[in-house]
């Protein structure tokens, strides 16, 4: 199962914040890093043996500019890439930037999802803007599909194991979740569904778990 930690990018900095409430993020504080750099941080994750990292470019999913400059710099490790896509331009330039991630939360051009990593964005349990079967019918077999609980990203409450259960029986794809990562005990009930791998933020950043250690358990 894959570790793959969370970059937010806004205004320059990595930043952190819960439920998706994106005006109250503030830069990042982390025992990983001294520093809210983007790029020193996505440095650290690969001395850690991260393979993957997701970055959100927060601006541009907001429509207020972006941070593509930064996002290009970190050149150095494998990325999954959410900027937003809504048509096949932004899809080509996130693609320019790393691997594209395509979410119902702003996609309306929908034959983009057969060509990209595809979030099926949820929040208070409801996925955005689309029916699920509907998105689902969208997929081919190999595309990778994140189920993202915006609701619970930053609480550290704890995933949504119900929703992550029923996904899980819906599709053969390759499967990552990310939102609400508690500890441990998460991680291996992701684990025990084969799911191919964890988007995590929080709870690296405040020491509940060890980068290094969870790379090497769950690689």
């Amino acid at each position: 199962m894959e570790i793959v930690p969370v970059i937010d990018i806004m205004k320059g900095l990595a930043v952190s914040g819960k439920g998706g409430e994106r005006s109250k993020y503030r830069p990042l504080t982390s025992i990983l890093s001294p520093n809210p750099n983007p790029i020193e941080l996505a440095k650290i994750y690969k001395d850690y043996g991260v393979s993957r990292i997701y970055i959100a470019d927060l601006d541009k999913i907001m429509g207020v500019g972006d941070n593509f400059d930064i996002i290009k710099s970190i050149d150095f490790i494998n990325k999954m890439v959410d900027v937003g896509v809504r048509d096949r331009e932004d899809y080509e330039k996130a693609k320019s930037l790393g691997e594209p991630i395509v979410g119902t939360e702003t996609v309306r051009e929908l034959g983009l999802l057969k060509e990209a990593i595809v979030s099926l964005d949820f929040k208070d349990g409801k996925l955005l803007n689309y029916n699920l079967e509907d998105i689902l019918n969208y997929l081919g077999e190999k595309n990778e599909v994140i189920v993202l609980d915006i609701s619970s990203v930053g609480t550290g409450r704890g995933i949504n194991r119900e929703l992550i259960r029923n996904i899980r029986e819906l599709i053969d794809n390759p499967l990552y979740v990310g939102g609400g990562l508690k500890d441990i005990r998460d991680l291996e009930f992701c684990y025990s569904l084969d799911i191919d791998g964890v988007l995590i933020g929080t709870a690296i950043h405040k020491g509940i778990l060890n980068l290094k250690e969870i790379v090497e358990v769950f690689r």
